[in-house]
Protein backbone atom coordinates (compact mmCIF):
# COMPACT_ATOMS: atom_id res chain seq x y z
CA UNK A 1 0.00 0.00 0.00
CA UNK A 2 2.76 2.45 0.98
CA UNK A 3 4.68 1.73 -2.21
CA UNK A 4 1.58 2.32 -4.37
CA UNK A 5 0.80 5.64 -2.68
CA UNK A 6 4.41 6.78 -3.07
CA UNK A 7 4.32 5.87 -6.75
CA UNK A 8 1.34 8.16 -7.35
CA UNK A 9 2.20 11.30 -5.41
CA UNK A 10 5.92 11.59 -4.70
CA UNK A 11 8.79 12.87 -6.89
CA UNK A 12 11.26 10.26 -8.15
CA UNK A 13 14.01 10.84 -5.56
CA UNK A 14 11.67 10.81 -2.57
CA UNK A 15 9.74 7.89 -4.03
CA UNK A 16 12.95 5.83 -4.20
CA UNK A 17 13.71 6.59 -0.55
CA UNK A 18 10.21 5.54 0.48
CA UNK A 19 10.40 2.41 -1.68
CA UNK A 20 13.74 1.43 -0.15
CA UNK A 21 12.33 1.93 3.34
CA UNK A 22 9.28 -0.15 2.46
CA UNK A 23 11.34 -3.09 1.24
CA UNK A 24 13.80 -2.84 4.12
CA UNK A 25 10.82 -3.28 6.44
CA UNK A 26 9.73 -6.29 4.41
CA UNK A 27 13.24 -7.72 4.65
CA UNK A 28 13.23 -7.27 8.43
CA UNK A 29 9.85 -9.02 8.70
CA UNK A 30 11.09 -11.87 6.52
CA UNK A 31 14.24 -12.29 8.62
CA UNK A 32 12.20 -12.33 11.81
CA UNK A 33 9.75 -14.85 10.36
CA UNK A 34 12.58 -17.23 9.40
CA UNK A 35 14.21 -16.84 12.83
CA UNK A 36 10.92 -17.75 14.53
CA UNK A 37 10.56 -21.08 12.69
CA UNK A 38 10.74 -24.08 15.01
CA UNK A 39 11.95 -27.41 13.72
CA UNK A 40 13.53 -28.33 10.38
CA UNK A 41 12.92 -26.63 7.05
CA UNK A 42 9.96 -27.80 4.99
CA UNK A 43 8.49 -27.53 1.50
CA UNK A 44 4.92 -26.74 0.52
CA UNK A 45 2.47 -29.45 -0.33
CA UNK A 46 2.01 -29.88 -4.06
CA UNK A 47 -1.58 -28.64 -3.78
CA UNK A 48 -0.18 -25.12 -3.28
CA UNK A 49 1.57 -25.24 -6.62
CA UNK A 50 -1.48 -24.64 -8.82
CA UNK A 51 -2.64 -21.55 -6.91
CA UNK A 52 0.84 -20.00 -6.88
CA UNK A 53 1.31 -20.90 -10.54
CA UNK A 54 -1.85 -18.92 -11.35
CA UNK A 55 -0.78 -16.05 -9.09
CA UNK A 56 2.67 -15.80 -10.73
CA UNK A 57 2.30 -16.55 -14.44
CA UNK A 58 5.37 -17.16 -16.59
CA UNK A 59 6.59 -13.92 -18.16
CA UNK A 60 8.04 -13.34 -21.59
CA UNK A 61 10.43 -16.23 -22.28
CA UNK A 62 14.12 -15.84 -22.95
CA UNK A 63 14.38 -16.64 -26.67
CA UNK A 64 17.09 -18.67 -28.37
CA UNK A 65 16.03 -18.49 -32.01
CA UNK A 66 18.55 -17.35 -34.62
CA UNK A 67 17.37 -13.73 -34.69
CA UNK A 68 17.22 -13.36 -30.90
CA UNK A 69 20.71 -14.72 -30.22
CA UNK A 70 22.13 -12.52 -33.00
CA UNK A 71 20.48 -9.40 -31.54
CA UNK A 72 21.55 -10.33 -28.02
CA UNK A 73 25.11 -10.83 -29.23
CA UNK A 74 25.16 -7.39 -30.87
CA UNK A 75 23.76 -5.65 -27.77
CA UNK A 76 26.22 -7.32 -25.43
CA UNK A 77 29.12 -6.56 -27.74
CA UNK A 78 28.10 -2.89 -27.72
CA UNK A 79 28.04 -2.93 -23.91
CA UNK A 80 31.52 -4.47 -23.82
CA UNK A 81 32.91 -1.90 -26.25
CA UNK A 82 31.50 0.79 -23.99
CA UNK A 83 33.34 -0.61 -20.97
CA UNK A 84 36.54 -0.86 -23.01
CA UNK A 85 36.26 2.81 -23.98
CA UNK A 86 36.16 3.70 -20.27
CA UNK A 87 39.69 2.30 -20.02
CA UNK A 88 41.25 3.84 -23.10
CA UNK A 89 44.88 3.23 -22.11
CA UNK A 90 44.97 -0.01 -24.09
CA UNK A 91 43.50 -1.38 -27.30
CA UNK A 92 42.02 -4.59 -25.85
CA UNK A 93 42.43 -6.36 -29.16
CA UNK A 94 42.94 -9.97 -28.05
CA UNK A 95 39.78 -11.13 -26.31
CA UNK A 96 38.69 -14.33 -24.54
CA UNK A 97 35.07 -15.26 -23.80
CA UNK A 98 34.37 -17.81 -21.07
CA UNK A 99 31.27 -19.99 -21.39
CA UNK A 100 30.48 -18.65 -24.84
CA UNK A 101 27.39 -20.78 -25.52
CA UNK A 102 26.36 -20.01 -29.10
CA UNK A 103 29.35 -17.69 -29.53
CA UNK A 104 27.36 -14.81 -30.99
CA UNK A 105 28.71 -12.15 -28.60
CA UNK A 106 32.23 -13.09 -29.68
CA UNK A 107 31.06 -13.11 -33.29
CA UNK A 108 29.86 -9.53 -33.02
CA UNK A 109 33.17 -8.46 -31.43
CA UNK A 110 35.10 -10.28 -34.17
CA UNK A 111 33.11 -8.37 -36.78
CA UNK A 112 34.18 -5.15 -35.06
CA UNK A 113 37.83 -5.97 -35.70
CA UNK A 114 38.71 -7.75 -32.48
CA UNK A 115 40.66 -11.02 -32.35
CA UNK A 116 38.39 -13.25 -30.30
CA UNK A 117 38.74 -16.71 -28.79
CA UNK A 118 35.61 -18.24 -27.27
CA UNK A 119 35.54 -21.34 -25.10
CA UNK A 120 32.69 -23.54 -23.95
CA UNK A 121 32.66 -26.79 -21.97
CA UNK A 122 30.45 -28.23 -24.71
CA UNK A 123 30.99 -27.40 -28.36
CA UNK A 124 27.61 -28.47 -29.76
CA UNK A 125 26.03 -25.05 -29.03
CA UNK A 126 28.39 -23.00 -31.21
CA UNK A 127 26.45 -21.16 -33.92
CA UNK A 128 27.73 -21.61 -37.46
CA UNK A 129 27.66 -17.83 -37.89
CA UNK A 130 30.25 -17.53 -35.12
CA UNK A 131 32.47 -19.99 -37.00
CA UNK A 132 31.96 -18.04 -40.20
CA UNK A 133 32.89 -14.71 -38.59
CA UNK A 134 36.34 -16.04 -37.73
CA UNK A 135 36.01 -16.52 -33.98
CA UNK A 136 38.40 -19.15 -32.62
CA UNK A 137 35.84 -21.48 -31.00
CA UNK A 138 37.29 -24.09 -28.65
CA UNK A 139 35.85 -26.76 -26.39
CA UNK A 140 37.60 -26.11 -23.06
CA UNK A 141 37.04 -26.04 -19.29
CA UNK A 142 37.17 -22.44 -18.01
CA UNK A 143 38.75 -23.68 -14.78
CA UNK A 144 41.70 -25.17 -16.72
CA UNK A 145 42.54 -22.72 -19.48
CA UNK A 146 45.01 -24.07 -22.03
CA UNK A 147 46.63 -20.71 -22.74
CA UNK A 148 49.94 -19.14 -21.79
CA UNK A 149 50.18 -16.49 -19.09
CA UNK A 150 49.37 -12.95 -20.24
CA UNK A 151 47.72 -14.10 -23.49
CA UNK A 152 44.72 -11.75 -23.60
CA UNK A 153 43.89 -8.06 -23.21
CA UNK A 154 40.27 -8.65 -22.22
CA UNK A 155 38.40 -11.61 -20.69
CA UNK A 156 34.62 -11.65 -20.30
CA UNK A 157 31.68 -13.87 -19.47
CA UNK A 158 27.91 -13.52 -19.42
CA UNK A 159 25.66 -15.58 -17.15
CA UNK A 160 28.29 -18.17 -16.32
CA UNK A 161 29.60 -17.62 -12.81
CA UNK A 162 26.43 -19.03 -11.26
CA UNK A 163 27.06 -22.19 -13.30
CA UNK A 164 30.82 -22.76 -13.03
CA UNK A 165 31.44 -25.66 -10.60
CA UNK A 166 34.58 -23.90 -9.35
CA UNK A 167 34.16 -20.12 -9.72
CA UNK A 168 37.35 -19.37 -7.80
CA UNK A 169 39.49 -21.47 -10.16
CA UNK A 170 37.86 -19.78 -13.16
CA UNK A 171 38.55 -16.34 -11.71
CA UNK A 172 42.15 -17.25 -10.93
CA UNK A 173 42.73 -18.72 -14.39
CA UNK A 174 41.23 -15.62 -15.99
CA UNK A 175 43.66 -13.41 -14.09
CA UNK A 176 46.54 -15.66 -15.11
CA UNK A 177 45.88 -15.36 -18.84
CA UNK A 178 45.24 -11.61 -18.67
CA UNK A 179 48.05 -9.21 -19.50
CA UNK A 180 48.97 -6.63 -16.83
CA UNK A 181 46.52 -3.78 -17.24
CA UNK A 182 44.03 -6.11 -18.93
CA UNK A 183 40.34 -6.15 -18.08
CA UNK A 184 38.00 -8.88 -16.91
CA UNK A 185 34.26 -8.24 -17.36
CA UNK A 186 31.72 -10.42 -15.51
CA UNK A 187 27.94 -10.14 -15.68
CA UNK A 188 25.66 -12.87 -14.43
CA UNK A 189 22.14 -13.47 -13.17
CA UNK A 190 20.10 -14.75 -11.51
CA UNK A 191 22.00 -15.85 -8.41
CA UNK A 192 20.72 -19.17 -7.09
CA UNK A 193 19.04 -17.99 -3.87
CA UNK A 194 17.30 -15.01 -5.49
CA UNK A 195 13.66 -15.13 -6.64
CA UNK A 196 14.32 -16.77 -10.02
CA UNK A 197 17.63 -18.40 -9.19
CA UNK A 198 16.32 -21.83 -10.16
CA UNK A 199 16.63 -20.67 -13.79
CA UNK A 200 13.22 -22.19 -14.43
CA UNK A 201 11.63 -18.86 -15.44
CA UNK A 202 10.68 -20.10 -18.90
CA UNK A 203 8.50 -22.77 -17.29
CA UNK A 204 7.55 -21.70 -13.75
CA UNK A 205 6.87 -18.09 -12.77
CA UNK A 206 6.73 -18.73 -9.02
CA UNK A 207 9.51 -16.79 -7.23
CA UNK A 208 11.69 -18.92 -4.93
CA UNK A 209 10.17 -22.11 -6.35
CA UNK A 210 13.51 -23.85 -5.62
CA UNK A 211 12.78 -23.43 -1.89
CA UNK A 212 9.00 -23.57 -1.77
CA UNK A 213 8.61 -26.94 -3.47
CA UNK A 214 10.37 -30.28 -3.63
CA UNK A 215 12.79 -30.27 -6.57
CA UNK A 216 11.79 -33.76 -7.71
CA UNK A 217 8.22 -32.56 -8.01
CA UNK A 218 9.26 -29.39 -9.86
CA UNK A 219 11.47 -31.25 -12.31
CA UNK A 220 8.77 -33.82 -12.95
CA UNK A 221 6.17 -31.09 -13.52
CA UNK A 222 8.44 -29.14 -15.89
CA UNK A 223 9.40 -32.18 -17.93
CA UNK A 224 5.74 -33.17 -18.20
CA UNK A 225 4.51 -29.75 -19.30
CA UNK A 226 7.46 -28.32 -21.25
CA UNK A 227 8.58 -29.12 -24.78
CA UNK A 228 12.24 -29.34 -23.79
CA UNK A 229 13.98 -31.07 -20.90
CA UNK A 230 15.06 -29.08 -17.88
CA UNK A 231 16.39 -29.97 -14.43
CA UNK A 232 16.66 -27.52 -11.53
CA UNK A 233 20.09 -27.57 -9.86
CA UNK A 234 21.69 -29.71 -12.55
CA UNK A 235 24.07 -26.98 -13.76
CA UNK A 236 24.05 -24.49 -10.85
CA UNK A 237 26.84 -24.14 -8.27
CA UNK A 238 24.46 -22.70 -5.64
CA UNK A 239 27.01 -20.18 -4.37
CA UNK A 240 25.80 -17.59 -1.87
CA UNK A 241 26.20 -13.85 -2.39
CA UNK A 242 28.75 -13.66 0.44
CA UNK A 243 30.91 -16.24 -1.32
CA UNK A 244 30.92 -14.17 -4.50
CA UNK A 245 31.69 -11.02 -2.53
CA UNK A 246 34.68 -12.66 -0.91
CA UNK A 247 35.93 -13.96 -4.27
CA UNK A 248 35.54 -10.68 -6.12
CA UNK A 249 36.51 -8.24 -3.36
CA UNK A 250 38.96 -10.01 -1.06
CA UNK A 251 40.64 -13.16 -2.36
CA UNK A 252 42.64 -11.60 -5.19
CA UNK A 253 42.91 -8.01 -4.03
CA UNK A 254 46.70 -8.16 -4.53
CA UNK A 255 46.40 -9.27 -8.16
CA UNK A 256 43.57 -7.08 -9.45
CA UNK A 257 41.62 -4.01 -8.53
CA UNK A 258 37.91 -3.37 -8.97
CA UNK A 259 37.17 -1.00 -11.83
CA UNK A 260 33.40 -1.34 -11.49
CA UNK A 261 31.17 -3.41 -9.24
CA UNK A 262 27.40 -3.39 -8.85
CA UNK A 263 24.88 -5.71 -7.26
CA UNK A 264 21.24 -5.55 -8.35
CA UNK A 265 18.40 -6.15 -5.92
CA UNK A 266 15.07 -7.88 -6.43
CA UNK A 267 13.18 -7.47 -3.12
CA UNK A 268 9.72 -7.66 -4.62
CA UNK A 269 8.60 -11.11 -3.49
CA UNK A 270 9.42 -11.09 0.22
CA UNK A 271 5.76 -11.64 1.10
CA UNK A 272 6.29 -15.25 0.01
CA UNK A 273 9.13 -15.55 2.51
CA UNK A 274 7.06 -13.94 5.25
CA UNK A 275 4.14 -16.26 4.53
CA UNK A 276 6.19 -19.47 4.18
CA UNK A 277 9.34 -18.95 6.32
CA UNK A 278 9.65 -22.67 7.04
CA UNK A 279 10.68 -23.17 3.41
CA UNK A 280 13.71 -20.91 3.80
CA UNK A 281 15.12 -21.97 7.14
CA UNK A 282 18.76 -23.19 6.96
CA UNK A 283 18.89 -22.54 3.20
CA UNK A 284 20.50 -19.09 3.17
CA UNK A 285 23.63 -17.52 4.69
CA UNK A 286 22.20 -14.00 4.91
CA UNK A 287 19.04 -12.16 3.92
CA UNK A 288 20.95 -10.65 0.99
CA UNK A 289 20.86 -14.12 -0.55
CA UNK A 290 17.14 -13.67 -1.13
CA UNK A 291 17.26 -10.26 -2.81
CA UNK A 292 20.60 -9.90 -4.65
CA UNK A 293 19.88 -11.39 -8.05
CA UNK A 294 22.57 -9.99 -10.36
CA UNK A 295 26.23 -8.94 -10.36
CA UNK A 296 28.10 -6.86 -12.93
CA UNK A 297 31.80 -6.15 -12.42
CA UNK A 298 35.03 -5.11 -14.13
CA UNK A 299 38.46 -6.03 -12.76
CA UNK A 300 41.79 -4.56 -13.78
CA UNK A 301 44.81 -6.91 -13.72
CA UNK A 302 47.65 -5.49 -11.61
Amino acid sequence: MLANIAKRILPDGTRQVVSNFYYEQKLFKAARAIAMVKGPSEVLDEKHFESLFDQFPVGDPVLYDAVSIKERGIQRAEDLIGFMHNYSGASYHKILELGAGDGMVSSSLQERGKQVTAIEFRDDDFDQRAHDSGVNLIKMDAAELQFEDHSFDFVFSYNCFEHFPEPQKVFEESLRVLKPGGLMFIHFAPLYHSPYGAHAYNYVGIPYCQFLFDKHFLNSWINTHANDKFSIDSTLNRWHIDQFRKLFKQTYWDRCKIGYYKEFRSPYFLDLVIKHPQCFKNKIMSMDDLIINEIKAVFVKQ
